[in-house]
């Protein structure tokens, strides 16, 4: 006979484990199941995490969300305060924000003991094989094959989630939305430490190339592109060997550093999903869509939704309560924010197919309008669409 579980969650990222955590305090017979042996590991992003304060200003409806990001110190491995933009050309644009670089991988252990703390069931090595209607998981772990079955499942397992497939089409990512991204981590830079640099154009179709200082002459090197925006179909290798060891203003900075270790990841950038629930199953994190499509952060929008589908998902299982109030609540505190950066998306689609047109629309825009951007903000007083910016370049060219 199966094993019966309250809750079943799929993914110990940050927004499961922060789920699991949540409705285990409930008093939910909670398991936390994931394919991986450890936790976290491999690190499958740049790990940077806004500051509270930087959040408050991001999100400004969300009360959760500043509490979420507020990261223990001794996982923090360094602390900027810069954003650099850089144009396909070189010129650079500064503006100031706060963010904590943290250790990933022991980040997400701790979360995920957390979640085992509060009386979690913590199944790794164990792979999802199909979820029944009837919320019945088949899982495989060291070679052997069982089911477990529960009132509630919840998809953290990213941008491919099999727990979305399971629920139907319209909880699928579009193909075309999925940002393929490679980072290499490298030591002995000669990075400021105290700045993320953000490269645009060419060096990454319709996405950027970042670097990330995380102290002690560690960074971590990395893109983010779209196939769809690319012109060619060159091997992601290609592309960050080139930034690395062919950009004037990046190889100085990496001519003594050596490559510590490489890791690939699938961002999903086409905005949250329209629904993310069901009457008996919730998607979170990466599953959900729950990304700031015009920058590629994540973790702050998966903490914070962990938070309310643990919530959520409590009430319905103490009072009967729809499963609904998970996607009303997350739309109240960041919603906007991410519809809003999907906008910013689709206008930098429309008016930056080239270097050299993405290069005029930064000079254009200058810091005074990019870093509302960045932020996930429409600039204000300014009707910022893809028609204004061609009228503009228009007259320019």
């Amino acid at each position: 006979m199966s094993q019966h579980y309250d809750v079943a969650i799929v993914g110990s990222g940050p927004a499961g484990s922060t789920t699991a955590r949540v409705v285990a305090e409930n008093g939910a017979k909670t398991v936390l199941i994931d394919r991986r042996r450890i936790v976290g590991v491999p690190v499958q992003c740049g790990e940077l995490i806004p500051t509270p304060r930087e959040v408050r200003n991001l999100f400004p409806s969300s009360t959760r969300m500043p509490k979420a990001v507020s990261v223990p110190s001794k996982f923090i491995l360094n602390r900027t305060s810069t954003i650099r933009l850089v144009s396909p050309n070189g010129k650079t644009f500064e503006f100031p924000f706060e963010a904590n670089i943290v250790d990933r991988a022991l980040f997400d252990q701790h979360l995920a003991r957390k979640a085992e703390d509060a009386g979690v069931d913590v199944l790794l090595n164990t792979k999802l094989l199909d979820r029944t209607k009837d919320n019945s998981l088949v899982l495989r772990s060291e070679r052997r094959q069982n089911e477990i079955q529960a009132n509630v499942v919840v998809g953290a397992d990213g941008s491919r989630s099999k727990i979305a497939q399971s629920l139907g089409p319209q909880f699928i990512h579009n193909e075309s939305d999925l940002s393929p991204s490679l980072q290499y981590v490298m030591e002995n830079s000669d990075a400021d430490s105290t700045v993320v640099e953000m490269y645009f154009g060419s060096v990454a179709p319709g996405g950027y190339a970042w670097i990330i200082p995380k102290g002690d002459d560690m960074v971590n090197v990395g893109f983010g592109m779209r196939r769809s925006i690319a012109k060619d179909d060159s091997p992601l290798r290609d592309y960050i060997d080139r930034f690395v060891y062919g950009n004037p203003l990046v190889t100085p900075l990496l001519k003594r550093a050596r490559i510590v270790s490489r890791v690939g990841a699938i961002i999903p950038v086409g905005g949250p999903l329209k629904r993310t629930w069901s009457s008996d199953a919730l998607l979170v994190g990466d599953a959900a869509g729950h990304v700031m499509a015009s920058n590629g952060g994540g973790i702050p929008t998966a903490l914070c939704g962990g938070i309310i589908a643990g919530e959520a998902i409590s009430s319905h299982l103490e009072s009967g309560s729809s499963l609904s109030l998970y996607e009303e609540t997350w739309r109240a505190e960041f919603g906007t924010e991410l519809e809003t950066a999907l906008r910013v998306l689709r206008v930098a689609d429309t008016v930056m197919p080239s270097d050299s047109i993405t290069d005029i629309c930064m000079r254009l825009a200058g810091v005074r309008f990019l870093e509302p951007l960045i932020r996930c903000r429409l600039p204000p007083l300014v009707d910022f669409t893809s028609k204004t910016l061609v009228r503009v370049l228009g007259k320019v060219l």
